[in-house]
């Protein structure tokens, strides 16, 4: 049976009057109605959008959903605002256009150890693997992957600067709404496995790599590939759903007590089919760059002046990665109209700067320990760091500070158990890496008292800190496994 190829299918209008039916509309209504697909030109490819009418839903799956996750609770969500959303995931072709207008290179082009391609049995990190060569043959009709967080979030930036239009990243509400469009089944063509082979690309029919954009069947809102080719990174941390109703829910600072990662959803062509269903989430490293991992764009409804500078990254509450905390959000749905008061924004870069001086000012009080606990190793390698560190250790948080490019980085990272060691990505090769602190997990769990004193620093570590940066929280044990 060939796959379908139709991009706008009779049948498929059918079905968005039908669906539409099905949603609440939002409290308030509009003036006038924005055009049901938006065609936007990205340097002589054109990028499809299509609308999204604001409306309710029940996100998460029930507790009897074959492949449930224990991170898929149940909740009422509204969303307040309609919105655009690509209606294919950015395809290679498309973000070639971006970097050969802008000179960008990805982190993994940047970095020196590449990203994770295929390398005929699965992914394995090299040099030569980079969104151009992901290990598998690619056109310009196939999604764009081996990209982080911060590379999706540079394309949307340039898009906002082009058209003058806010476009970011879906939020995880906007993404599985959208893919629902109007239904309650695992799969929005179903609740059976076969039900994904009719929508999307998996490990069960993928083969060796992605497939052009469009040739499965699309959703009653007229979007293809929600489910499978790639995953498509979201706005959110990942973390348990906030218990009750919600509005326009985003999670915008990582929950304390687990390593910062970025939401990704749909599946890939990596991934079984239960991966795919609407209510799956899965979760990464926003630094993470693998041959699975895309994205697709979501649009504000209008266009304004176009700003004259990208706004500013919007910063965690709590303490992350280096590479977790300089992914660029290109937009604000609810501010941006007002990118054009360039008075209030010089206002605002000038108590970002003072902020930023007293913090700098804050961590430069702090010292590192006199040494590395006992057992724990830094290698440096690439644009990273290999960590070992013992089993007593596990789990704990440790706080490190290294020179990357002669700039010194403060970030921490929780310490996973590796029989090779765990790799932490830090942009750049480091030099002179040191323990500032370690969680008090780690101090409970010390094999006995004689090695504390060997590692120097200030004796008051043995306490549990109530301050955001020492606050060891029992971490979210409902994610999926990442790479």
């Amino acid at each position: 049976m060939r796959p379908r190829r139709d991009r706008h299918p009779i049948s498929g209008s059918l079905a968005l009057a039908t669906a539409a039916v099905l949603l609440a509309p939002a409290a308030a209504a509009q003036a006038a109605d924005p055009p049901p697909a938006l065609a936007v030109d990205v340097g002589g490819a054109q990028l499809d959008l299509v609308l999204v009418k604001a409306g309710r839903f029940r996100q998460g799956s029930p507790p009897g959903e074959a492949g449930r996750g224990d991170d898929e609770a149940i909740r009422e969500v509204t969303l307040s605002r309609d919105f655009y959303l690509g209606r294919f995931p950015v395809t290679v072709g498309q973000f070639k256009r971006f970097v050969e207008q802008t000179g960008y290179r990805t982190e993994a082009e940047v970095g020196a150890s590449g990203g994770f391609g295929f390398d005929g049995k699965g992914l394995s990190q090299r040099k030569e693997f980079t969104w151009r060569t992901p290990g598998f043959p690619q056109t310009d009709q196939h999604p764009v992957a081996l990209l982080t967080f911060k590379d999706a979030g540079e394309f949307t930036r340039w898009l906002t600067q082009r058209t003058g239009r806010a476009f970011d990243l879906p939020t995880e509400a906007q993404w599985e709404y959208a893919h629902r469009a109007g239904t309650q089944t695992r799969f929005y063509a179903g609740n059976d496995d076969g039900a994904a082979a009719s929508i999307g690309w998996f490990k069960g029919n993928a083969g060796s790599g992605t497939k052009p954009v469009g040739q499965k069947q699309p959703n009653a809102f007229g979007l293809h590939d929600m489910s499978g080719n790639v995953y498509e990174w979201c706005r959110d941390w990942y973390g348990p759903y906030a218990p009750g109703p919600a509005v326009d829910p985003e999670q915008t600072a990582a929950p304390g007590g687990d390593k910062p990662r970025r939401v990704l959803r749909g599946g890939s062509w990596l991934k079984d089919a239960r991966h795919l269903r609407a209510a799956a989430r899965y979760r990464n490293d926003p630094g993470s760059r693998n041959a699975d991992n895309g994205f697709r764009v979501v649009a504000a409804l209008e266009a304004s002046a176009p700003a004259a500078a990208a706004p500013s990254p919007t910063g965690p509450a709590a303490p992350l990665s280096a590479e977790s905390t300089r992914a660029p959000r290109s937009s604000s749905w609810s501010t941006a109209a007002t990118v054009a008061f360039v008075g209030g924004g010089l206002v605002l870069a000038s108590a970002v700067v003072g902020l930023v001086g007293v913090l700098v000012h804050r961590a430069s009080r702090r010292k590192p320990m006199a040494g590395a606990p006992p057992g724990v190793t830094f290698r440096p390698q690439g644009d990273g760091f290999w960590l070992n560190a013992p089993p007593h250790l596990h789990g704990s948080v440790l706080h490190y500070r290294c020179f990357v490019n002669g700039v010194m980085r403060r970030a921490s990272v929780p310490i996973e158990p590796s029989p090779r060691g765990q790799f932490v990505y830090t942009g750049g090769v480091p030099s002179a890496v040191e323990v500032e602190q370690l969680g008090a997990a780690a101090w409970a769990a010390a094999p006995s008292p004689a090695p504390r004193a060997a590692w120097g620093g200030d004796r008051s570590r043995d306490r549990i800190s109530s301050a955001p940066d020492v606050a060891v929280a029992a971490p979210f044990r409902g994610y999926p496994s990442a790479y």
